[in-house]
């Protein structure tokens, strides 16, 4: 494969045309002394004040080829040129012949000025023009370009036939000049420096951030379906790990239930993941929040003696709550909700709360209707014993029918993350194709507390440098904060989201929750399930980058994995 300038492309590239031609040039094979560049900029244009080449492609001991990239439909009347859009309505565009050939002979100029090398502007020169979604060869011929010069949808269909393109190419113009010559090692290596002199530089942290979360925001053929599934039948279990978009599609239920004019309650309970459900829902009408802070409002409402938060336990959440909310529902006569839909149901799936969902849902859980999204393996840190199996058992004890949809695949986590999800956990996570892997996940090591304090602060140092903002870093312990690492470095580090401080949360607090960076701590121990449960809810609320602080021994385990 050849060696792509810059590896991935900009934010700033629009045309989908240019992504899709990338991708098929980036895995051409036997071409890994090729160079391409991509977006290549021209100060000295000759026809304007600042040009732009879509691809340069730099072959030694072929040639330099100008590629320009025309998606879309394309015509040609009277000498105009138009792009087609979906709508069959017509823009003129300019000529991409003449748009290819100056920046051409814009870029040889350059050459010529600024290299040392001589002979530079005698080697093999050229240009073509790509039509990536219409079909050329044997049906349109342009007077004004060469059959040889385009590339349409079938040389674009695959990395193989578009390298042969580029070789046809190549012939078409070595014919054109006899004279020319061919560029050795030293001539390419000197057209790709001076074409693009930072070739040799890094992606910065903060822009594998940006680039890694742009391949992840479109839905995948496995979400659409668990969509289309959950709108065809009334009550269903939507069972998804880590990061496969079970949030993203309650959220998305709720508002088109909403939209419908039905009563919707949107439960979970964790606190800070009913935070972001209600900033996130969109509608003022869907009840939305954390469960138990929702029995807790309707009891304190309902005139129940609700105790002090120290004087608050297990059994006050599973038993006493559920009895005070109930007497309250009932009394102040509360209408019941049309749908219920539950995120990380598998932290509320108890006899008694299924009780409770009896009550406040229209018909019950025998005929209401209700969505449980879950993960009741790797994510269920209340109940850990409990399977995915023994929650079905229970709904269907109670004579429900319901349908179960499997998401699959994981949309959150960077390819090196879950290579590092699935060495540590044995598992094999499905996931979308991506053009950029990410950073590996990096595992820092300590012996004392102290230690690691200081790896954590050259960290943080070390993200600020590469343009990591606080915004975007989450640090995660099992432990509060008074007794975590963190709190040596309380000047910049908060358990309280503030826009000058970096976020720390318990790995239990941020479930459900997602972070472009997290920065694990006090990792001491994994012998215990429920350390591996952790862990494993820790390392998947990372987009891009992940880093585990970790002592000697955990670190041996991880490192090995």
């Amino acid at each position: 494969m050849p060696k792509i300038l810059p590896p991935q492309w900009s934010e700033f590239t629009e045309s989908s045309a240019e992504k899709r031609l990338f991708s098929v040039l980036k895995n051409m094979p036997d071409t890994d002394d090729w160079t391409v560049l991509h977006s290549v900029g021209i100060a000295k244009h000759v026809k304007q004040t600042q040009g732009e080449a879509d691809f340069v492609v730099v072959i030694p001991s072929v040639g330099t080829f100008v590629l320009e990239v025309k998606g879309g439909g394309i015509s040609q009347e009277n000498g105009t040129w138009f792009s087609v859009d979906r709508n069959d309505i017509k823009h003129v565009i300019k000529n991409p012949y003449e748009e290819a050939n100056t920046a051409m002979h814009s870029l040889k100029d350059y050459l010529i000025t600024e290299s040392e090398i001589k002979d530079i502007g005698k080697t093999v020169f050229g240009f073509g023009v790509v039509f990536p979604s219409i079909t050329v060869h044997g049906q349109l011929v342009f007077p004004d370009v060469a059959d040889e010069q385009i590339a349409d949808c079938d040389d674009c269909g695959n990395a193989e036939n578009f390298k042969e393109y580029l070789l046809r190419l190549a012939h078409f113009w070595k014919k054109r000049n006899s004279s020319q010559i061919t560029p050795d090692a030293s001539h390419a290596k000197e057209i790709v420096n001076l074409l693009r002199p930072d070739f040799v530089g890094r992606m910065t942290l903060a822009s594998q951030i940006r680039t890694v979360e742009q391949q992840l925001i479109t839905l995948t053929d496995n979400q659409q379906s668990c969509f289309d599934t959950i709108t065809e039948n009334e009550r269903c279990v939507i069972k998804g790990s880590a990061g496969t978009g079970k949030t993203v599609i309650a959220l998305e239920h709720a508002r088109r239930l909403c939209d419908g004019g039905h009563r919707v309650a949107l439960f979970c309970y964790n606190r800070q993941l009913a935070s972001y459900l209600n900033e996130n829902k969109g509608y003022p009408d869907i009840v939305c929040g954390s469960f138990t802070e929702y029995m807790e409002s309707i009891a304190l409402q309902g005139g129940k003696d609700v105790p002090e938060a120290s004087e608050k336990d297990t059994f006050y959440y599973r038993e006493t709550l559920p009895q005070l909310f109930t007497e309250a529902f009932i009394d102040l006569e509360i209408p019941p909700f049309e749908v219920l839909i539950l995120d990380e149901a598998q932290d509320l799936m108890t006899e008694t709360y299924l009780d409770v969902f009896d009550i406040i849902l229209e018909g019950g859980i025998n005929e209401g209707s209700w969505y449980f999204f879950l993960d009741a393996e790797k994510q269920n840190l209340y109940h850990a014993s409990m399977t995915f199996e023994d929650i079905k058992s229970m709904l269907k004890n109670r004579k429900s029918f319901f349908t179960v949809s499997s998401l699959t695949d994981n949309c959150r986590n960077s390819v090196a993350i879950i290579e590092k999800l699935d060495a540590v956990f044995g598992t094999k996570t499905k996931h979308r194709s991506a053009d950029e892997r990410g950073a590996d996940v990096e595992i820092k090591t300590y012996k004392k507390t102290l230690e690691q304090g200081e790896e954590l602060e050259k960290l943080l140092r070390t993200l600020e440098r590469e343009g990591v903002s606080k915004s975007e870093i989450t640090i995660l312990s099992p432990l509060t904060f008074k007794n975590s690492v963190a709190m040596q470095l309380d000047s910049v580090i908060s358990a309280s989201r503030s826009d000058k401080h970096i976020f720390f949360s318990t790995i239990q607090a941020f479930k459900g929750l997602e972070s472009p960076v997290i920065i694990l701590t006090d990792i001491e121990s994994l012998d215990r399930e429920s350390q591996k449960h952790l862990l494993y809810v820790g390392m998947t609320r990372a987009k891009t980058l992940l880093y585990i602080l970790a002592n000697k021994t955990v670190s041996k385990y991880l490192i090995g994995n």
